[in-house]
């Protein structure tokens, strides 16, 4: 129901922006949001530099470096920290879901956005081939999460070599 959702304004066009990447960012950054009722829907509130991530990993740089708020992108886009499930074109709405927590208990809400014109920007899945065991063995690098457990990995890795027991060819 588009009713579910009450855009910023109603007297300006509405624009949906699923996605947080590169297409959305410069998007943000591009268009004047006084002028349109702009709208990001993305479980992730921040634009990610992923060129650099390689880097973060093994703490040549650090995340917060590498990344930069949506708010902070086009302070006058408005925000919704959700996944997009379903389009619907026929009536202009997106439907969505977001996790909202109170204390240790958790919902999942779901809502409409309706819209005018809509960008998907949304990422892709890392593709494993078919490969047997490339899931549950690689070390995928497209999220910071993914370079935070490349890097303590790394760590932990120096620290057990430290091991006072341990003989030169198990370092």
């Amino acid at each position: 129901n588009a009713e579910d959702y009450v855009p910023v304004s109603g007297k300006k066009e509405r624009i949906v922006v699923l996605g947080v990447g590169w297409g959305a960012a410069a998007f943000l950054k591009g268009i004047d949001a006084s002028k349109f009722d702009v709208t990001v829907i993305s479980p992730r509130n921040f634009f990610l530099f992923t060129p650099m991530l390689a880097g973060s990993a093994v703490g040549t740089v650090e995340y917060r470096s590498i990344t930069e708020p949506v708010r902070t992108i086009n302070s006058k886009a408005n925000y919704l920290e959700a996944t997009a499930t379903a389009i619907d074109p026929k009536t202009n709405t997106v439907s969505c879901e977001s996790v909202v927590c109170e204390g240790t208990s958790c919902t999942i809400e779901e809502f409409t956005v309706p819209y005018d014109k809509l960008l998907v920007t949304v990422g892709a899945q890392t593709n494993t081939f078919g490969i047997p065991g490339v899931r549950e063995h690689c070390c995928f690098l497209k999220q910071v999460e993914d370079a935070q457990r490349i890097r303590n990995s790394i760590v932990n890795c120096f620290e057990r070599a430290n091991l006072p027991d341990l003989s030169d060819e198990e370092r």
